[in-house]
């Protein structure tokens, strides 16, 4: 399980939204002063809220730690590119077959619509986060560390 610390910033029944407390990537600056962390603060100003279920009774003002089941990220991702991908490709390798390029254009679009559809559809529970426990040392930077 991957685990990370977070503030529980709103609750909404079991659902808790929270906002991440992980440290820096390198920790030199403190996010403060590197290229990385500037461009992020641009796009991102306000610190993203992430919607965890609360199976703790966690409340607003918490510092807890959330885990995310081992392989979560990498199905995501897999789902998020992959899918896509070979829809896109599908769709456009039938529609040129049937209507030469104008097809290929048509399927190709059909197909990342249809992998849309699919995956809006098809959200499993079973990369869902979940909020542990409550984060006895809110200071201690944990952010990707691993539990046994």
């Amino acid at each position: 399980m991957i685990e990370t610390p977070a503030l529980v910033t709103r609750l909404e029944g079991d659902t808790a939204w929270v906002t991440s407390r992980a440290p820096t990537s390198c920790g030199a600056c403190g996010g403060k002063g590197c290229g990385s962390s500037l461009f992020s603060r641009f796009w991102h100003p306000e610190a993203p809220e992430y919607r965890v279920d609360n199976l703790i009774g966690a409340l607003v003002g918490e510092s807890v730690v959330v885990g995310l089941p081992d392989g979560a990220l990498w199905r995501a991702a897999l789902a998020s590119y992959g899918l896509p991908l070979a829809f896109l490709l599908c769709g456009a390798i039938l529609g040129h077959a049937l209507l030469g390029e104008p097809g290929a254009i048509g399927g190709g679009l059909l197909g990342l619509a249809l992998a849309t559809v699919w995956l809006r559809r098809h959200r499993g529970p079973h990369g869902t986060p979940v909020i542990l426990r409550r984060d006895e040392a809110p200071g201690m930077p944990a952010c990707g560390t691993r539990a046994g």
